[in-house]
C-alpha cells in the first residue's frame, strides 16, 4: 500500500485529531488534494498547527509536502488496484475515482481473458456463417438482447440484416420457422436457461447453424451449437452487484465480429460508411 494511505490507515500513535483527520482525508483525498490548510481546518474544525504536527507524523515536512506525496500514493493505489472480484468489484468506502479505476482495471482484464479464449478458425467458421446465411436470427435476453440489439445496429451499417424479437417467449417462433440456409446468434452466460435451450434444439431440428456465446464449451446450449464463442467464467456468486464482466464479454466478442466482416469488404463498407449522413442531435 502506498506510504502515506498506509501509516493514516494504520493510525498508530495518532491522537483523538489525528485520527479525525486521517479519517476525513482517507474518505476524500481528491477534495483535499485541491485544499489549502486554512480549508482543512474549517472543514475538520482542527487548527492549522494541529494539521502540520499531523502531516510531520506521517513523514513529510508540512502541508503543502504532504499533499504532494498524498497524490503520488493516491495515483500508485489506483494504478496497482488488485484482486477485483468481478461479481463485486468496489468496496462500500471506496471513493468514486477508485470505483473508475476498479471498473477500468475489471473491464481490462476481462477482455484480455475473453481474447485468450478465442481462436482463428472459430471466428474464421463464425465470419462465414455469417456471411452465407439468408436470415440471422439472434436470440437472448435481458441485458444479452442488449448486447445483441447494439450488434444488430452495427451491422446493419454493412448491410447484414439480425431480426430480433424483444419478448424471450416470442423468439422461439424464428427458431420453428428456420431453415438450413439461415444463422442463429445466440447469446447466454449460463447456457442453460429453459428457453434459450429450447430455441437452440429447434433451430438444430431445422439444420439451422448456430453461433453460441457462452462460458462454458459443454453446457445444454454449446452442446448445440455449431461454434461457441467463449466468455470468461468469472461471475459465479449467488449475489452481484451487476454482471459487468459477462456484458463487457458480450460486447468484445460482437465488437470483433462486427469488425471481422466490416474488414472482409473494407474498402466497400468503409466508402459507404463516409456517404452516410450524420445526424447531429
Amino acid at each position: 500500500m502506498a506510504l502515506i494511505i498506509s501509516k493514516m490507515t494504520k493510525a498508530e500513535h495518532f491522537s483523538s485529531n489525528d485520527t479525525i483527520l486521517s479519517q476525513y482525508i482517507l474518505n476524500n483525498i481528491e477534495l483535499v488534494l485541491s485544499m489549502s490548510i486554512y480549508e482543512l481546518s474549517s472543514l475538520t474544525h482542527i487548527s492549522t498547527a494541529g494539521i502540520v504536527r499531523f502531516c510531520k507524523k506521517c513523514g513529510t515536512t508540512g502541508f503543502k509536502n504532504f499533499k504532494i506525496l498524498l497524490a503520488r500514493d493516491y495515483e500508485q493505489k489506483l494504478l496497482t488496484t488488485k484482486d477485483i472480484d468481478p461479481n463485486t468489484p468496489f468496496e462500500k468506502n471506496d471513493d468514486p475515482l477508485t470505483i473508475s479505476s476498479k471498473i477500468s482495471k475489471l473491464s481490462i482484464e476481462t477482455i484480455l481473458a475473453t481474447q485468450h479464449l478465442l481462436t482463428t478458425k472459430k471466428l474464421n467458421t463464425a465470419i462465414s456463417l455469417i456471411k452465407r446465411a439468408q436470415n440471422i436470427y439472434g436470440i437472448g435476453v435481458s441485458s444479452n438482447y442488449i448486447r445483441l440489439s447494439d450488434f444488430q445496429l452495427k451491422l446493419l451499417q454493412i448491410n447484414y440484416h439480425v431480426q430480433l424479437i424483444p419478448l424471450q417467449a416470442e423468439q422461439f417462433y424464428l427458431s420453428i420457422h428456420s431453415t438450413e440456409n439461415d444463422l442463429a446468434i445466440i447469446a447466454s452466460r449460463s447456457g442453460s436457461t429453459a428457453e434459450i435451450v429450447n430455441d437452440a434444439k429447434h433451430f438444430r431440428q431445422n439444420g439451422t447453424p448456430i453461433i453460441a456465446v457462452t462460458d462454458d464449451e459443454h453446457n445444454p446450449l454449446a452442446l448445440y451449437s455449431t461454434v461457441v464463442l467463449l466468455i470468461p467464467q468469472k461471475e459465479n456468486s449467488p449475489f452481484e452487484v451487476s454482471n459487468f464482466s459477462s456484458q463487457i464479454s458480450v460486447e468484445y466478442l460482437f465488437n470483433t465480429l462486427y469488425s471481422c466482416l466490416f474488414n472482409r469488404d473494407y474498402k466497400r463498407n468503409y466508402n459507404n460508411l463516409r456517404k452516410t449522413p450524420k445526424s447531429h442531435f
